[in-house]
């Protein structure tokens, strides 16, 4: 039975390269998009750890 709407999918000679190609990409946008969360400490540091109160 034929499908209602088939999609048009471009023949590929080598989709072993392919996946590793889509697959790196992938890991790269993932490791850049990445960014650590930013806490108060990141923005500054005690300077009164010295004092004695």
């Amino acid at each position: 039975m034929q499908e209602t709407d088939p999609e048009v999918v471009e023949y590929d000679p080598e989709p072993e390269r392919t996946l590793r190609k889509n697959l790196r990409a992938r890991r790269k946008q993932e490791a850049m998009a990445a960014t650590p969360r930013v806490t108060m400490g990141d923005y500054c540091k005690r300077s009164d750890t010295e004092q004695v109160s």
